[in-house]
């Protein structure tokens, strides 16, 4: 694809032909998707008393399926989908008296017709033969094209709006997939959408020309935020401050709940591609952000770990930003940031007001890198050292320090200095 003058590499699949290799950013991304889909299941079937899951499973750019790596063949997403599912309906059942049956769908596109055929064919050799246009669909189409019918299917599949469904939209640019079709998606109250961004490129790509606005009417800049991006295009640290308006943009104008969203650094590029999660459940953020620290060194973003991390803060100096790889370091590093910043937070936002602390803890989520697990654990340290005061649900004081999201938090009157790291 060339955006811009600048060309992001393709992969080609062609029966006959050998798989494509696979580049590191991409072993990357396979790697993280795999970690969230094993994570995902168990997330997801907690009912013991539940037979039935439901679920729609779409890559809207699924290629061939194959990669090469070493001589060795690798499973591209479409596989990824199918195993997951039939692991974790395997794990399920161990030890189930009554057996679960996870009822996938699963739609592959893509708009190359040698991909597809060559996903057919190795669907077939891999014994999914009697799937095909059962469960498993094909489509030689743009995503956009056949959208309108996989949300059809969903439809007919679900109750009450629910949906459950993951949209992997791995496009090779940032405008093959409007903001409004990720709206449209993220309508079913259970779905989520993991989409790729090639911020590097748009940035490059940022002209006054009249093109420029209509290249980026899929999503929705507008001329007025076009202006602004050009005026720190050429600024020192500018690129960072487009990033973050950029985020801060895809999370108003596809009106997600919660939004994870990592660098994947092309080396072969020398330029930055986002793997943006989006959804409107906390829980789902979270199995997202835990995949990104199990494949630590992998993905990575710029910050401390802090408040803000994943959002625009003026006072940054974008020079001074570390990258911040998911490691042990970095994790010491966010939880001190994570307590100063907790503090400021309650006092600048509530004052002398205590908050449920699930509330608190929804209205933070898209700021930090952290887990549910590192949120909590920083809380507990901070009602430890009586910074912050911690009640139950009916206003009386806790035996433990450890929260949940009905309790209370508030500003305890003793200020103290700590560091959680010294423990």
């Amino acid at each position: 694809m060339t955006t811009g003058g600048a060309t992001i590499a393709e992969f080609g699949w062609k029966i006959g032909s050998t798989p494509p290799s696979l580049s590191a950013h991409s072993d990357a991304k396979l790697r993280l998707i795999a970690r969230y889909l094993e994570s995902y299941f168990p997330a997801i079937l907690v009912n013991h008393a539940q037979d039935r899951q439901r679920i729609t499973l779409v890559d809207g750019f699924c290629g061939g399926g194959r990669f090469t790596d070493d001589g060795s063949i690798v499973s591209g997403t479409p596989f990824l989908f199918l195993e997951a599912v039939a692991k974790a309906e395997r794990i399920a059942n161990a030890g189930r008296n009554k057996p679960l049956k996870i009822d996938a769908e699963y739609h592959f596109v893509d708009s190359k017709r040698d991909h597809v055929e060559f996903l057919r064919a190795e669907l077939i050799k891999a014994g999914y033969l009697d799937q095909l246009d059962r469960s498993i669909f094909l489509y030689n189409a743009d995503f956009e094209t056949v959208f309108p019918d996989i949300c059809r299917r969903i439809e007919g599949r679900t109750k009450r709006g629910v949906g459950r469904s993951i949209f992997l939209l791995d496009q090779k640019g940032y405008s093959d997939v409007a903001f409004e079709t990720v709206r449209m998606i993220l309508r079913f109250s259970a779905a989520e959408c993991i989409l790729t961004f090639a911020v590097g490129w748009l940035i490059d790509y940022l002209t006054d020309k009249p093109q420029t606005l209509k290249r980026v009417s899929p999503i929705e800049i507008s001329e007025e935020q076009l202006r602004e991006f050009l005026r720190f295009k050429d600024e020192q640290g500018g690129r960072y401050v487009i990033q973050r308006l950029l985020l801060r943009h895809i999370a108003d104008a596809t009106k997600a709940k919660f939004q994870s969203p990592f660098f994947l650094r092309s080396k072969e590029a020398r330029k930055d591609l986002w793997l943006v999660h989006l959804s409107n459940h906390l829980k789902a953020r979270n199995v997202m952000v835990d995949s990104h620290w199990l494949i630590n060194n992998q993905s990575l973003h710029q910050g401390h770990g802090g408040l803000e991390m994943l959002g625009f803060n003026p006072n940054i100096d974008p020079d001074s930003a570390p990258d911040f790889w998911f490691g042990a370091k970095d994790e010491e590093v966010m939880k001190d940031r994570l307590a100063e910043d907790f503090m400021r937070r309650m006092r600048d936002a509530h004052g002398s007001i205590s908050v449920a602390y699930g509330d608190f803890v929804t209205s933070i989520a898209n700021e930090t890198p952290a887990r549910l697990a590192d949120i909590d654990q920083v809380t507990a340290f901070l009602v430890e050292e009586k910074e912050l005061d911690l009640r139950n649900e009916g206003n009386g004081t806790k035996r433990t320090s450890a929260p949940v999201y009905k309790d209370t938090i508030g500003v305890a009157q003793q200020p103290k200095l700590w560091s959680l790291s010294s423990r």
